[in-house]
């Protein structure tokens, strides 16, 4: 597998002092609205998100687009990727759930990239697999029961707060799951 397909950047940590100080206190703080999603990728992996930019419409469902944008803009311009719009973008909260990764899935069945921001150091690396989606004759999401022949990984990335990651979303991935405490990622996806 050439990983340079995988068109991966990584900034170790894009976020200022300040934007640290905002997201412990308001987006892992007790008050900020968090609302339970019954299936992400499979009706075995439930967690919570908070939907900055609605998947289907591109509308802005959120008063923290504005500040998770200007972090994303500044990743952007770091890497000088292009971006002709933005198709996704949500924060997702996972918990412990007896899994160590959930399904590997791709977000869409266009090209596209993702990217992904930590908001906090645990355990729970992004898997991304030498397998690509290529046509809607695939399905998006290849659920872990399934599988008859495990997945190569080309890419393990572990979370720590700050660190911002771009990948060419048409490979597949998958979330881990902390043995304890909450994992929070903030993740965009474009064209």
């Amino acid at each position: 597998m050439d990983k340079t397909k995988l068109n991966f950047f990584e900034t170790k940590n894009i976020l200022t002092d300040k934007e640290v100080n905002f997201i412990n206190k308001d987006i892992m703080g007790n008050n900020f609205p968090w609302y339970y999603e019954p299936v992400a990728t499979t009706d075995k992996f439930q967690f919570f998100s908070h939907t900055l930019v609605v998947r289907e419409s591109g509308e802005v469902n959120s008063k923290h687009f504005e500040f998770f944008e200007n972090i994303f803009d500044r990743f952007v311009d770091i890497h000088k990727l292009k971006v002709k719009g933005i198709t996704r973008a949500v924060l997702n909260l996972t918990n412990n759930n007896n899994y160590k990764n959930g399904d590997p899935h791709v977000d869409h069945e266009f090209k596209h990239k993702v990217f992904m921001l930590y908001l906090n150091t645990v355990e729970g690396s992004t898997i991304v697999y030498d397998k690509k989606y290529v046509n809607k004759k695939q399905f998006t999401t290849m659920p872990l029961e399934k599988i008859k022949k495990p997945l190569k990984k080309i890419k393990e990335i572990k979370p720590k707060c700050g660190k911002a990651v771009c990948w060419n979303g048409n490979y597949y991935h998958a979330s881990g799951f902390p043995k304890e405490g909450r994992r929070v990622v903030v993740v965009f996806t474009f064209v």
